[in-house]
């Protein structure tokens, strides 16, 4: 996303996203100095460190005991999406809640809130309301979020994006919440207890902020209950424990420095053979990228014949990838997931399918629940197979 946008594209007019856009912004800005993925993960180190200035300033010296916690899914958490972001807008305002800031301020990180995943940020928006206990701070806060909300506003009007946005992000999330419903039974149980502690803290402490923001962010799991999403979640409940503990017992200190070196070692040696079964990619604008070399070698001969073929797109899980390196255009084609592609979004692709003539598909069976199976089925029913290339088929439409 954030390299479409860098080559001129508008989100939701030329390519599918059903969330708000501002990380892929952002990130663009950092590809703008130059167009590669070590720069791309360059922007997210210094959000990770921006996330950690103010980590550090609201709990100090029990940092050290939060970072195990990171690292209990190797460090996913701090894998480059949205989702961390959203992680680093609910520590801000963690912290300038519980420093009395204000409320103008805290206004303006929720908008920003909103425009990183409005559907977690209108649960969060309204659970600091609550948490304010007046309605003239309440507005305060609705004045400070009307800054990013108007700004971006006015880019959707300038873009003639509005309404592809309101077709893609809101009235998409009925075909996303529907199409989209795996669970994790533990997970749910644990968010479940999540909750009615936090709806019991406010019970005893309802000055509380930090319990109220952690409440809004059960939101994250909905409706996908798994455990990417989950350690977003459990993250927030270790902060604001720690931020109400005083002291921490000596032990528990070495228990902390022992698990964050339990996790580093774990980290490199179980990865260890990946990195020997891997090399430095030697693609477009993914120099630095570790890759298969198996996999490297498969991908140059895709590569070399999709990009001999101008009128040829994608249906796999490889599309950004190959589309980014071969300069193609990222399309309503590179997020081939159930729910992404707006209102009865799957009948409107096979509308677009129909319409498209003389062109190549190259497609690739996926097992993933949100592969949209659908489309994929549909493409080869329309189409006539060409021929195969290493795992991926060529079908042509006339």
């Amino acid at each position: 996303m954030a390299h479409a946008i860098r080559m001129g594209e508008i989100p939701y007019k030329d390519f599918n996203i059903i969330t708000t856009p501002l990380y892929a912004f952002i990130m663009s800005f950092f590809l703008l100095f130059s167009d590669q993925y070590l720069v791309f993960l360059l922007g997210q180190s210094l959000m990770g460190t921006f996330c950690f200035y103010y980590l550090d300033k609201l709990i100090g010296k029990k940092l050290l005991f939060f970072i195990p916690f990171m690292g209990f899914l190797l460090f996913h958490i701090l894998f480059p999406n949205y989702n961390f972001l959203v992680f680093t807008l609910v520590v801000l305002l963690i912290y300038y809640d519980k420093e009395d800031s204000n409320d103008y301020l805290i206004g303006f990180i929720l908008g920003l809130l909103c425009l990183t995943k409005h559907t977690m940020g209108f649960v969060i928006v309204l659970c600091s309301f609550l948490s304010t206990r007046s309605w003239e701070r309440t507005f305060q806060r609705i004045s400070g979020m009307l800054g990013p909300g108007i700004v971006f506003l006015i880019y959707l009007l300038c873009t003639g994006s509005f309404s592809s946005f309101w077709n893609l992000s809101i009235l998409g999330l009925f075909d996303f919440g529907g199409d989209n419903h795996f669970l994790n039974t533990p997970l749910l149980v644990f968010s479940i207890l999540i909750m009615i502690y936090c709806l019991w803290y406010i019970w005893k402490r309802p000055k509380d902020s930090s319990a109220y923001y952690l409440l809004g962010s059960i939101s994250m799991m909905i409706p996908i209950i798994d455990l990417f999403h989950f350690q977003y979640l459990l993250l927030l409940f270790v902060l604001h424990f720690l931020i109400h503990t005083d002291e921490i017992h000596k032990y528990v200190w070495g228990l902390g420095i022992a698990l964050s070196i339990f996790f580093l070692g774990f980290n490199l040696f179980s990865h260890y053979p990946h990195y020997q079964m891997n090399r430095f990619s030697t693609f477009k604008r993914f120099t630095g990228y570790l890759v298969p070399i198996e996999r490297e070698k498969k991908l140059t001969k895709v590569l070399k014949d999709y990009q001999e073929r101008e009128n040829a797109y994608m249906f796999s899980y490889s599309n950004m990838f190959l589309d980014i390196v071969s300069d193609h255009e990222i399309t309503y084609f590179d997020i081939p997931l159930y729910g992404n592609f707006g209102y009865d979004g799957v009948t409107q692709m096979k509308k677009k399918i129909d319409g498209m003539h003389d062109v190549y598909f190259y497609v690739q069976d996926h097992e993933n629940i949100q592969y949209c199976k659908d489309l994929y089925r549909y493409i080869k029913e329309k189409s006539k197979k060409a021929y195969e290339i290493e795992d991926f088929e060529v079908y042509y439409k006339e």
